[in-house]
Formats: structure tokens, C-alpha cells, sequence
């Protein structure tokens, strides 16, 4: 079957649990997480909770893109306004952000004792995309799947606080390429310009980009 993958990833994670008690880290952790899964406004179901990671999943067609970006707009700010808030308490020094992964594409769903799993190229595609090697922390990945299944180009989005800024590509060995759209948060500026990147997914390691029409 089809469905959305949609990825809430924390970045600077691994440096946070480096440097902080553990107790109190995984309080953090739970508080941060708890905040994004409040927050998400668009019923998405829950695979996995992926240490720093929410794989939210949806089957069906691919949800409005208007819906997608209040929704994240919705749970970058709660995280933002809860970090602040612990960072306060806590006297905590450490930088932690949000980024999005948005693909689309072939799923199944398994059971293992009550738990309901993801299984597909797909998911691991979603996965690799997290490694992207973009230098930004706060930012939406969104690829070409999803745009092809909306049957929409990138230009819809003509109002948010998200803007496209230039991508770098990285290449992930047997998988095919996929393009996407990369968008950086601004919080006074409005999408004004709509480009896709082309991440080559095999062991070549070109890239290529184009623009959406």
C-alpha cells in the first residue's frame, strides 16, 4: 500500500547526551518528544519513537501540503518554546533543533506483539535522508514522491515560514536517486523562491538539480 513517512529528527542530539546528566537528559528527552507528539495536528501514527527520532506514518494519499506545513509550524514552535523553557530550569547550554523528512511511497505494516511496524524501501530511503549532510539544523526535507503523488508542484506553497535555501547532496550506496525539496526555517520571511535538489542514491555520487514548474 502508498502512505506518507514523515520523520521529527532533533539535531544536536548526540552532543546534549554527551554533556549533560543522564538523569536529567532522558527528562529532557521525554519532555521534547512528548511536546512533538502533542503537537502533531495532522493523526499521523506512530512506528517508532528512534531515541531522538518520531517515524510518524500515514496511509493513504498524501496529506494537503498546506496541512503539512501548519502542522510543523505547530510542533517547531512547541519544541522551540519547551527547550527554552528547560533550558531556563536547567541552566542548560546546549543548541538542539528540528528537522522534518517528508517522503511518499510503497509500506506495509506489520504486527509484532501489539506493536505495529513499518516495512519498505521506502522507510529506509526516509531513513537515509536524514543523513543528508545539510550543514542547516532547522529545516523540511521534502522529496519528489511526495510531490508527484499530490500531483502539486513545490510553487503551492506560496505563504509559510519556510523558505527554500540551497542544498548540498549526498549519495547513499544501492538505493535510486530521488529528488527533493529542501526548506529552511525563517522567521520573517516567506517561501519566495521553489527549487528541488537531486540526491543521487547509489554509488556514482553526482548530483544533479532542477527546478519544479
Amino acid at each position: 500500500m502508498k502512505g506518507l513517512i514523515i520523520i521529527p529528527d532533533i539535531s544536536g542530539f548526540t552532543n546534549f547526551v554527551k554533556n549533560i546528566d543522564i538523569d536529567l537528559g532522558v527528562s529532557i528527552t521525554s519532555d521534547l518528544l512528548n511536546e512533538i507528539i502533542d503537537s502533531n495536528t495532522l493523526d499521523l501514527e506512530i512506528s517508532e519513537i528512534e531515541g531522538d527520532a518520531i517515524l510518524f506514518y500515514k496511509a493513504g494519499m498524501p496529506l494537503p501540503l498546506k496541512n503539512m506545513f501548519a502542522c510543523f509550524k505547530k510542533i517547531y514552535e512547541a519544541f522551540n518554546s519547551k527547550f527554552e523553557s528547560l533550558k531556563s530550569s536547567y541552566n542548560i547550554e546546549a543548541d538542539l533543533s528540528l528537522k522534518f523528512i517528508v517522503h511518499y511511497g510503497d509500506i506495509n505494516v506489520y504486527n509484532i506483539k501489539g506493536f505495529r511496524k513499518l516495512y519498505g524501501q521506502t522507510v529506509i530511503e526516509s531513513h537515509c535522508l536524514l543523513k543528508n549532510g545539510e550543514g542547516n539544523r532547522n529545516y523540511i526535507l521534502i522529496t519528489e514522491d511526495y510531490f508527484k503523488a499530490l500531483d502539486q508542484a513545490v510553487s503551492v506553497v506560496s505563504s509559510s515560514n519556510w523558505e527554500y535555501t540551497t542544498s548540498s547532496s549526498q549519495s547513499f550506496t544501492g538505493l535510486r536517486k530521488i529528488g527533493y525539496s529542501f526548506f529552511n526555517y525563517s522567521s520573517n520571511k516567506a517561501l519566495e523562491n521553489y527549487h528541488a535538489e537531486s540526491v543521487e542514491m547509489n554509488t556514482a555520487g553526482r548530483s544533479e538539480s532542477y527546478a519544479f514548474a
